[in-house]
């Protein structure tokens, strides 16, 4: 009785390998190469590259964060702290200064910068006393909160002298979008 149960398993194994004659599966059916280990993997990115993550970018939200040779810059938005002109804070420039805030308090020590800038409509000297007595304006503010005031505040303005945008489209029209990237005040913490 064993030989008929042997015989059946040797026709259900001929029936799936593929005939001698026949040619091999598509690529597609063909099966997959196992997938590297971790192991396998190499120790630094092909060209060697290599990077790090700030710790500081990744809690708050909401904050335009570059990481940079010189440090961790925040960009807040002028339009979003002062009104037209202005360099009093608005009531909704709270919201987005607690968020500095809270990246100060988690910075290496050292001091921060605080540097205010302008589009470029206006006078030159006009745009220069602006950007500093808002960059004077950020600063005070954060010199008044628990766990930042005890840090360095360096205050300057650069006016419109360092536009991250530009004022102008190719054509020479204005450049509503760009002009207002351009009016904020960054806040330079340490490495």
């Amino acid at each position: 009785m064993i030989r008929p149960a042997l015989a059946l398993s040797a026709l259900a194994l001929a029936a799936c390998a593929p005939a001698a004659d026949s040619e091999p599966p598509p690529a597609s059916e063909a099966p997959a190469a196992p997938a590297p280990t971790a192991a396998a993997a190499p120790a630094n990115p092909p060209g060697g590259m290599t990077g790090t993550v700030s710790n500081l970018t990744g809690d708050i939200s909401g904050l335009n964060i570059r990481v940079t040779d010189m440090g961790t810059i925040i960009d807040l938005a002028a339009d979003a702290l002062f009104e037209f002109d202005k360099a009093d804070l608005t009531p909704a420039a709270e919201a987005q200064l607690q968020k500095a805030a809270a990246l100060i308090r988690k910075a290496p020590p050292g001091g921060i910068q605080v540097i205010g800038h302008t589009d470029a409509k206006g006078d030159d000297a006009y745009n220069q006393r602006l950007s500093e007595a808002r960059a004077r304006t950020v600063a005070d503010w954060f010199g008044a909160q628990i766990g930042v005031r005890q840090r360095d505040f360096a205050v300057s303005g650069k006016g419109e002298t360092a536009p991250i945008a530009p004022n102008e489209t190719a054509t020479g029209a204005d450049d509503p979008a760009g002009r207002a990237k351009n009016r904020r005040v960054e806040v330079i913490l340490p490495r």
